[in-house]
C-alpha cells in the first residue's frame, strides 16, 4: 500500500474473531477498541444501526472467483478517537449485507473496519481499501497469512 496509509494499521488491531453474526462481531471488535480507548460508549450501537442502513460488504468474487468477501464497516467520526483501520478475520463467514446491492446477501470472511475522527479523510482510506482489496491475488494471499503478526506486516508492505 501507498506510503500514508502504513500509518493506519496496529499489529494489536488484528483479530481474529469466532462469532456467528455480524451484530457479534461489532460487540467483540467493539469492546476491544473500548478497552483501548479508540472509540467511545456510543460505538458499537452506532456501528451496528449504520451497517443496518448501508451496508458495506463488497462481493470479491468478481474481482476474482473464489476470492473472500470483505466489509468496510464504518461509522460517524464522533463515536471514533483514533484515525485507522482494524482488520477482523472471522473463523466463519458471517453474512452481511452487499453494499452494491443492498438487498443481497453475502458471506464475509474479513471486516475492515474504518476508524475515523477527522472530518473529510475517509473517501481516502476508503480508495486505498478498494485498491488493495482488487490488486491481483492481494486477498488470496491474505488467505494464506496464519498470525495477526503476517497480516500486519502483509498490509503495510
Amino acid at each position: 500500500m501507498s506510503t500514508g496509509i502504513q500509518s493506519l494499521f496496529r499489529e494489536d488491531l488484528v483479530f481474529f474473531e469466532n462469532v456467528k453474526s455480524k451484530e457479534a462481531l461489532f460487540q467483540s471488535v467493539g469492546e476491544k477498541l473500548l478497552q483501548k480507548n479508540l472509540v467511545n460508549q456510543g460505538y458499537i450501537e452506532a456501528i451496528t444501526e449504520r451497517e443496518n442502513k448501508y451496508p458495506t460488504g463488497l462481493d470479491l468474487g468478481v474481482v476474482k472467483a473464489g476470492s473472500s468477501n470483505v466489509a468496510i464497516p464504518h461509522t460517524e467520526v464522533d463515536y471514533c478517537n483514533w484515525k485507522g483501520i482494524v482488520i477482523a478475520r472471522l473463523e466463519e463467514e458471517v453474512i452481511f449485507h452487499n453494499m452494491i446491492a443492498p438487498d443481497k446477501s453475502i458471506a464475509v470472511r474479513y471486516a475492515f473496519f474504518i476508524l475515523n475522527n477527522e472530518k473529510n479523510s475517509q473517501t481516502n482510506i476508503l480508495s486505498h481499501l478498494m485498491s488493495f482489496f482488487t490488486a491481483e491475488d492481494k486477498m488470496s494471499r491474505l488467505d494464506s497469512l496464519k498470525t495477526g503478526r503476517e497480516i500486519y506486516q502483509f498490509v503495510v508492505s
